[in-house]
């Protein structure tokens, strides 16, 4: 067997092992899945799902971003590719394999292990920081109730923002803002669709973004979940729960967990397609003196 064999049969056995991670996640939960479905429109789902792959969309463009920054410049289907297929990782108990997948097939396009490894943390660094400025300001503001004294989560507001400010987020700051916010706004209108117009209102909306971004952050932090699995779940429905209602908010967070998991892996196989069909090639680096580290 060929080297370029070996290769594509790892990829579809790491695709495979994602897929069974995934649906182990949904195991034994097809009843609640099942009701949750009965209890929602098809077009609050397929507008769910639209918007969620928005959002993960303005995610690829962040991580191509910090890449381009570090040095490796890759055409954007290439891109693409690297990204949502290695992003497929996350599914996997453990907090490595993403980086480990984006890492090998950012070989193909001459993107060295280390800043393929740099750009997949930095990109994990800013998408956690500015969910906990987003939550943890709209708790301050009042625009969400999540309980426990207001000064506690204010030390998380000004963590984000601390992160946000280090050196080497801090140059291209604004425009990493900019895409996360619209991210947070995608994430936050699907919950909002699943939830449907008899359950929230737009002016729930900012409260929902929030919610979600918490939990997110939850998600991201027990790093032994596959994607998050329970803790971010946990946090939304303790968080959903004073907006919508018990029912409604574990209701959601189940939706918002199957949404979100046939989106990552649904963008993962157009992305793997486009690619494919433009027979893309390593793309050539920057010169030494062009070279940045900063985002």
């Amino acid at each position: 067997m060929t080297r370029a064999r070996a290769l594509d049969l790892a990829r579809i056995l790491f695709v495979l092992l994602t897929l069974g991670c995934a649906w182990l996640g949904f195991r034994g939960r097809g009843d609640e899945i099942a009701d949750a479905l009965a209890d929602t429109s098809a077009l609050g789902l397929a507008a769910a799902l639209l918007v969620t792959l928005l959002g993960l969309a303005l995610t690829a463009i962040l991580w191509r971003r910090i890449l381009a920054r570090l040095g490796s410049p890759v055409p954007e289907r290439a891109a693409s590719a690297i990204f949502f297929v290695g992003q497929l990782g996350k599914y996997v108990p453990g907090s490595v394999w993403s980086f480990a997948a984006q890492a090998q097939l950012g070989r193909r396009h001459d993107v060295p292990a280390r800043r393929s490894v740099t750009a997949s943390g930095l990109f994990l660094l800013v998408h956690t920081a500015t969910g906990a400025v987003v939550g943890t300001a709209a708790v301050v503001t009042g625009v969400l109730d999540a309980g426990g004294p207001r000064w506690l989560w204010a030390l998380g507001l000004v963590a984000g923002a601390v992160v946000l400010a280090l050196p080497v987020v801090r140059r291209d700051v604004g425009p990493a803002m900019v895409l996360m916010a619209g991210v947070w706004l995608a994430y936050g209108v699907g919950v909002l669709a699943l939830l449907g117009p008899a359950r929230a209102g737009l002016d729930d909306l900012p409260a929902i973004i929030a919610a979600f971004a918490l939990s997110h952050v939850a998600g991201v932090l027990l790093v032994i979940a596959p994607a998050g699995l329970g803790a971010r779940e946990g946090v939304l429905i303790a968080l959903l729960e004073p907006v919508v209602g018990l029912d409604a908010a574990i209701a959601t967070a189940l939706l918002a967990r199957v949404v979100h998991a046939a989106a990552d892996f649904a963008i993962a196989g157009l992305a793997a397609l486009r690619a494919r069909r433009t027979g893309v090639r390593p793309s050539p680096g920057l010169r030494p003196a062009d070279r940045r580290t900063d985002l």
